[in-house]
């Protein structure tokens, strides 16, 4: 009995919202913006998309992908880093948001002569990361 190891539900739930997260981020919109005669929209294989909102898409999954480690590593039951790794967590979740915020603002000034918007893509980066930011906090206080 007391060889059982105990799932973390902070792990489960960061698995999860980084898994959303990369969805989001891979397949929809990230920004949009309208000329006055059409829609143009930024994305990972888009032609509107500025250099600097597609870094900042390409680093936002790449973080989701290190919080997904640094989750499984917690889930499964033997670790493959023997450290604990929710400080990690939080600082790789916190350039989640940033790069977010960095990456729509690169588009905001890029575009600024026109009506643009953030989009699914960039709520889905942010969202996530938002949440993944608490839980990793919540885990790192309770270790």
């Amino acid at each position: 009995m007391s060889s059982e190891r105990k799932i973390d539900p902070f792990a489960a739930i960061i698995l999860v919202t980084s898994i959303v997260g990369i969805i989001l981020v891979a397949t929809q919109w990230f920004a949009s913006l309208w000329t006055g005669a059409y829609y143009y929209h930024s994305c990972l294989d888009c032609e509107n998309a500025t250099p600097g909102d597609l870094t900042s898409q390409i680093l936002i999954l790449v973080f989701f992908v290190c919080q997904i480690v640094v989750s499984l590593n917690d889930l499964l039951p033997k670790r493959f880093i023997q450290r604990d790794l929710a400080l990690y967590g939080l600082i790789l979740a916190g350039f989640t948001v940033l790069f977010a915020i960095i990456g729509i603002v690169l588009f905001g000034t890029y575009w600024d002569a026109y009506e643009w918007w953030p989009d699914t893509g960039f709520y889905g980066a942010i969202i996530p990361g938002i949440i993944n930011i608490i839980l990793f906090f919540l885990k790192f206080k309770n270790r």
